[in-house]
């Protein structure tokens, strides 16, 4: 009998060691993203072709904020792959809650444009720098010309008092205050500059909104006739029949705004992710999904069709050198101190 529990021992310890190899490679990736179209797009411009092609199951979970979850999870993530902004990745890599990768191991990121990436001092990557969308100013062409939003300044004309929208603090401070202060003949390095303008913004704002959702009732609605806005969101409504809303580039450029895909710290199974990773880097996907929910790519090997070029109104370089790309890590490792001055800008806005 001892005999035999010590020939069943190994063998029972084997068994259990191959189990936990399996489940380990057919967890997949479970990912976090923003809800709406990011959720619906992410599954069928990458999730059901990565499913197809590498045969990994990828579930995507729709949640508020991504960055809140994994900093929610830093013990113990659920996920093992999120979707963030650029400023936003700065921030939770400098708090110790992402992974970093050598870049030759996402061999792709060779064509992503250096200021896109995000590098740590060691020279490795954080993340996947996937696609972009850009910050412009939203109209309603029913209540106003697309040209009477050339320039960001117009935004502080007293004419609009009560007919325009912005967003809080927590994102005007790295949006609004960037491209106004860049505007204002200054950039992210001098946002003082930005703060007179943002301060007459808010003046002529009816309404602070608190989520895409509501922003785009306003519009909708024609309670509101322009607001800084994201070009994805101007873009969903257009394609769901809304054409008297337009995104305006203003003459002093939009702004752009870089995505990455990132791994929490300590995730698990890090040869599905790494796949996952080498496979959002191909232009491929990043076209899909510029069509489905027109977030463009940032592969620079990618090529926009036609019909979707048609309806971009550019090329896509054009597109790309229209827009100022600031210095986000010094705008996320300086967030607190912005936050302040536009909280205050807004306090003082003229009533």
């Amino acid at each position: 009998m001892k005999s035999s529990r010590k020939f069943f021992k190994p063998v029972l310890i084997a068994i259990t060691c191959l189990m936990t190899a399996g489940m380990a490679s057919a967890q997949g990736i479970t990912m976090a993203t923003w809800g709406g179209g990011v959720g619906k797009g992410w599954r069928e411009a990458f999730g059901k072709p990565f499913t197809a092609a590498k045969g990994y199951p990828v579930t995507i979970v729709e949640v508020p904020s991504p960055e809140a979850q994994i900093r929610a999870q830093k013990d113990a993530p659920k996920y093992n792959a999120a979707i963030a902004s650029l400023f936003e990745a700065v921030q939770m890599y400098d708090d110790g809650l992402l992974e970093d990768f050598d870049p030759k191991d996402i061999p792709a990121l060779k064509d992503v444009p250096e200021k896109f990436l995000l590098k740590t001092p060691a020279g490795r990557v954080v993340g996947v720098s996937t696609y972009f969308a850009y910050y412009g100013i939203a109209v309603n062409t029913d209540l106003a010309k697309s040209s009477d939003f050339s320039s960001w300044k117009e935004l502080g004309n007293p004419k609009w008092k009560g007919k325009l929208a912005i967003t809080r603090p927590v994102y005007s401070s790295a949006y609004d205050l960037t491209i106004l202060s860049v505007a204002s003949g200054g950039t992210e390095k001098d946002p003082a500059k930005g703060l007179p303008l943002l301060s007459a913004l808010a003046g002529n704002s009816l309404a602070m909104y608190s989520s895409m959702a509501q922003m785009n009732q306003l519009l909708q609605r024609g309670e509101v006739v322009a607001a800084p806005y994201y070009s994805t969101r101007v873009w969903e409504m257009r394609r769901e029949g809304m054409k008297n809303l337009q995104m305006v580039t203003p003459k002093e450029g939009g702004l752009s705004i870089p995505y990455l895909v990132v791994v929490p710290k300590g995730a698990t199974g890090k040869n599905e992710y790494m796949q996952w990773l080498n496979y959002v880097a191909q232009p491929e996907g990043q076209i899909r999904l510029a069509e489905l929910a027109g977030y463009m790519p940032l592969n620079s090997t990618a090529v926009l069709p036609p019909a979707l070029e048609k309806e971009l109104g550019q090329p896509l370089p054009a597109l790309l050198q229209s827009l100022y790309q600031p210095d986000w890590m010094l705008i996320a490792r300086t967030r607190k101190d912005r936050m302040s001055m536009v909280e205050k800008a807004m306090a003082n806005a003229p009533k």
